[in-house]
C-alpha cells in the first residue's frame, strides 16, 4: 500500500513539473484524399487495472510520440488497486480528458471485457459508461456494449495464454457476429503479429487493428528513435473528431503500422501508397535516348519495391530501396517505351512491406 501510494504520489510530482509534456515526435503519413490519416492506439492500460501508469501520462507519451486517438481500456472485471484507486471504471477517461483537450489528442472512453476463452478478451469504445459492462455473464457485458452504442474488437486472438496450441474462431465468435455485438479483430497486439486474424478480418468483414495493450510506460517497452515503435491502428476518417474515428472503425476503414510494415485491404493500402509516393518527369536525363523519372517518399515509412516481369524486361532488375523521405531515379529508353515521343508504358512492381492478405503483397504501378 504505501509503495502504491509513493508511487502515486511520484507520478503527481512528475506531472506539475513545468513542461511536463515534453516535445513531440510527429509522424509524417500523409492524407489521402477525403479522409484524414489518424495514428492510434486502441488499446492501453493504467493503475485503475493491471498498468503501472497514471491515466494522464498515458496522453502525454501519445502525444510525444505523435499520435492523434487513444483508449484507455482498463479490464473491467479486474481490478488489483482498487483498494488505492478505486473501482470507478470511468474514471481513467476523467482523469485523462483535460490532459488530452490540452494537447488536441482524440481520447475514446472504453474498457476490456475479460473474460475466459471462449470469448476472451474484447475492448468496447465509444462507451457512455464502462461500469455497466460488469455483469456474470459474458453475454450480458456484450449486450450492454452494444445497448450503448459501442464498437468491439476481439483482442490477442492468437495469445498464448488463452490459445496455447493454436488460433481458433469459436462458435461463440460466430454468434457475436452474428448479432452485430463484435466489429473489428487485433491482427497485431503488443509485439505479435496473427496471420490468422488478418484472414478472418478480410473473411469476415472485421475492422483490422493492431495496437499495443501496453501496461507500462510506452517507453519501457518501445525504443521511442529507434526501429520498433508501438504498433498503430491507421485509422482514415473524414472528419478529425471522435465520431469521425467511431465511424471510420465501423466503416472498417483503417490499416496497421508494425515493425516497418503495413496490414491493410486493397483499396486503402493502394490509397496509401499513391499519397506517399509521388513521381515526376526528370527532363535533364530525359531525351531521345532515355526517359527517367524521380520517385519520392514523401512519408515516414520505408517502402522496398520489387520489380514485376515486365520492369524486369526493362531492366529494372533490381529490388529498390525508397527510405523515408528519399528521392531515386528510375529510367527506360524509348525504344522499350514504343519510340520517341510515345512516352507511356506502365511497369508493375510489388510493395515488399505492404500486405493486402496474408503473403499477399500490394501491387502498384508506376508509368513512364
Amino acid at each position: 500500500m504505501k509503495r502504491f501510494a509513493l508511487l502515486l504520489l511520484t507520478a503527481g510530482l512528475t506531472l506539475s513539473l513545468p513542461a511536463q509534456d515534453g516535445p513531440r515526435q510527429n509522424i509524417n503519413i500523409p492524407d489521402i484524399p477525403g479522409y484524414h490519416t489518424l495514428k492510434g492506439d486502441f488499446h492501453m492500460h493504467t493503475v485503475f487495472s493491471d498498468g503501472l501508469v497514471w491515466p494522464e501520462l498515458r496522453v502525454i507519451e501519445a502525444w510525444q510520440e505523435g499520435l492523434d486517438v487513444i483508449a484507455l481500456t482498463d479490464h473491467v472485471e479486474y481490478q488489483p488497486n482498487k483498494d488505492d484507486v478505486g473501482d470507478d471504471r470511468n474514471r481513467p477517461y476523467v482523469l485523462a480528458a483535460d490532459k488530452a483537450k490540452e494537447l488536441g489528442l482524440l481520447l475514446i472512453r472504453g474498457g476490456e471485457i475479460t473474460r475466459k476463452m471462449p470469448p476472451g478478451h474484447s475492448n468496447a469504445l465509444f462507451l457512455k459508461d464502462v461500469n455497466k459492462l460488469d455483469t456474470a455473464n459474458w453475454q450480458d457485458a456484450f449486450a450492454e456494449a452494444g445497448k450503448q452504442g459501442a464498437f468491439v474488437f476481439w483482442n490477442h486472438p492468437g495469445w498464448k495464454a488463452q490459445q496455447p496450441d493454436t488460433t481458433l474462431w469459436f462458435d461463440e465468435h460466430t454468434r457475436l457476429l452474428e448479432q452485430g455485438l463484435i466489429q473489428g479483430i487485433e491482427i497485431v497486439n503488443y509485439r505479435e503479429y496473427y496471420p490468422e486474424a488478418f484472414a478472418w478480418a478480410l473473411e469476415k468483414n472485421l475492422t483490422i487493428m493492431g495496437n499495443s495493450d501496453i501496461h507500462g510506460s510506452i517507453f519501457q517497452e518501445y525504443i521511442s528513435s529507434g526501429p520498433v515503435k508501438r504498433p498503430l491502428t491507421l485509422v482514415f476518417a473524414r472528419e478529425r473528431s471522435v465520431e469521425g474515428v467511431k465511424s471510420a472503425l465501423k466503416e472498417g476503414n483503417t490499416a496497421v503500422l508494425f515493425d516497418g510494415n503495413l496490414y491493410g485491404r486493397q483499396e486503402w493500402l493502394k490509397a496509401l501508397f499513391a499519397a506517399c509516393v509521388g513521381q515526376e518527369v526528370n527532363a535533364a536525363a530525359s531525351g531521345s535516348e532515355q526517359h527517367s523519372i524521380f520517385l519520392t517518399n514523401y512519408s515516414d515509412i520505408d517502402f522496398r519495391l520489387i520489380p514485376g516481369k515486365d520492369a524486369m524486361k526493362n531492366h529494372l532488375i533490381y529490388p529498390l530501396d525508397l527510405p523515408a523521405h528519399s528521392t531515386i531515379v528510375l529510367s527506360v529508353t524509348p525504344r522499350q517505351l514504343g519510340g520517341p515521343g510515345k512516352l507511356s508504358l506502365p511497369l508493375g512492381f510489388t510493395v515488399d512491406n505492404m500486405f493486402v492478405a496474408p503473403d499477399q503483397k500490394l501491387e502498384v504501378t508506376i508509368r513512364f
